[in-house]
């Protein structure tokens, strides 16, 4: 079940700036006429995990991107230049107008976060390149509720390293240069356990974690990255395997995800 109604929110970008080599980071205000629309919504109250659906102009499709931070009414993004519709998304100066639909998809989940607030409990993050995006948003959400948020951020080259700075401010953060972070998790796992672990990254580091979890009984979640079309879970495109009743069946990543349980992906 979505956690929010999505809205279409007509935006203009009041910053956009490069924060790593193939990275930008883009903050968009809602316009003067979206007033109304923020009001119809009661409120837009994007959780972390959930996604926006970008307008580009002169692209047909719409581009996804994680909500990497929310609060007095602007939305941050971080977009990784992969191909046409990032590069003119990066390209575009302050004052360009554009529209977001969101807040799209499911978050982590927000009443095992609580529960882990009240006990006292640790998340750890994991993640490889452009997937820190949705777990910044997490980790400092989760400071704020007084959470200790320890992070593990790997990336293919210093020119790519972002945001561990930010995620220094909520605990530890051991950083991987074009290693396998998930060998800094099995270490630090030879000393303690967290109480959840988050995470979003390339498959090949998402299967590398599952199995360090199923080995360690620990309970995690991960915000998977796919190809969208529609956005809302109408064109099939982002269809992905997780077992089920001893089988597997297919589940929308944009509309069922994207974040889903790490234990019941099927990754290669």
């Amino acid at each position: 079940m979505r956690v929010n109604k999505p809205f279409d929110v007509p935006m203009e970008i009041c910053s956009s700036r490069w924060i790593a080599n193939e990275t930008r980071e883009i903050i968009l205000a809602p316009l003067d006429g979206a007033s109304g629309v923020m009001r119809r919504a009661g409120g837009i109250s994007p959780l972390p995990g959930q996604f926006a659906h970008i307008s580009v102009p002169g692209v047909f499709l719409r581009r996804p991107v994680s909500i990497a931070g929310y609060g007095d009414g602007l939305l941050r993004l971080l977009v990784r230049r992969a191909g046409r519709g990032t590069d003119i998304l990066c390209s575009l100066p302050a004052g360009s107008g554009l529209s977001a639909l969101f807040p799209l998809g499911n978050p982590f989940p927000q009443d095992k976060i609580a529960g882990i607030a009240r006990s006292g409990g640790r998340i750890w993050t994991v993640s490889g390149g452009i997937g820190l995006a949705p777990l910044l948003f997490l980790a400092a959400r989760a400071a704020e509720s007084g959470i200790r948020v320890d992070s593990f951020a790997g990336f293919t080259d210093e020119k790519n390293a972002f945001g561990t700075d930010e995620l220094k401010s909520c605990g530890q953060c051991a950083v991987s240069i074009g290693g396998f972070v998930t060998d800094l998790v099995e270490k630090e796992l030879e000393k303690s356990k967290p109480d959840m672990i988050a995470s979003c990254g390339p498959a090949p580091m998402l299967a590398a974690l599952q199995r360090i979890c199923r080995e360690h009984a620990l309970a995690a979640y991960a915000s998977f990255e796919e190809r969208m079309g529609c956005g809302i879970g109408a064109c099939l495109v982002c269809n992905c395997a997780f077992e089920a009743d001893g089988g597997f069946a297919y589940r929308r990543v944009c509309a069922d995800g994207p974040v889903f349980s790490l234990m019941e992906a099927k990754l290669p």
